[in-house]
């Protein structure tokens, strides 16, 4: 993170880090009904950490409110809207292009790849260089996945693997934010 802190940086790495732990937690309960794993035991798991995750990401935005903000810029939010419209196109093609080639095992680590690559841009756009990590770690995890597991259980191995990393990295932005927080001073308290 930056030296000087605003608002906007800790609150957006804790909006994504929401993100991050909500969408951690559908590839993670996708893997365990893939896996037929889906049990009382492994969704109280995933409520409780997706909870974890929450209740820290809600605390850095609370936090947050104590340093200044500065002015939006439009130019930010048109380039994360077209940059998730392109992951979501890319997503529903791969979808309906696997299905029609009957290549549907591979239909998970693809989406994890495609989450990964449109990670890339985003990390650019928000200075975020926790985002490259995570966008390489999926890329190679999508790879790894489709090269290495056997079919029969790459969906649910890619995705528990995509829902793991996704949590990993919510639960290292929160904390770099956190402590990056504690160590400079707000300009609002005073």
């Amino acid at each position: 993170m930056e030296d000087t802190q605003t608002a906007n940086q800790l609150g957006g790495r804790a909006i994504g880090s929401i993100f991050f732990a909500v969408f951690g937690a559908i590839w993670l309960a996708l893997a365990f009904y893939a896996l037929e794993l889906l049990s009382v035991a492994s969704i109280s798991g995933i409520v409780l950490g997706t909870m974890l995750l929450l209740t820290t990401g809600m605390y850095l935005m609370r936090l947050a409110k104590r340093w200044q903000r500065v002015p939006d810029d439009p130019a930010i939010g048109r380039a994360f809207g077209w940059i998730n419209a392109i992951q979501w196109i890319a997503v529903g093609a791969v979808a309906f292009t696997f299905a029609r080639l009957h290549i549907d095992a591979y239909v998970v680590s693809a989406i994890t790849a495609i989450v990964g690559l449109h990670l890339f841009p985003l990390a650019r756009l928000f200075r975020n260089r926790l985002h490259y990590v995570t966008a390489a770690v999926l890329v190679a995890w999508a790879l790894a996945s489709a090269l290495l597991v056997p079919i029969d259980h790459m969906q649910g191995i890619a995705a528990l693997g995509t829902g793991v990393i996704l949590w990993l990295s919510a639960a290292a932005t929160l904390t770099v934010a956190l402590q990056s927080a504690r160590q400079s001073a707000s300009p609002l308290a005073g």
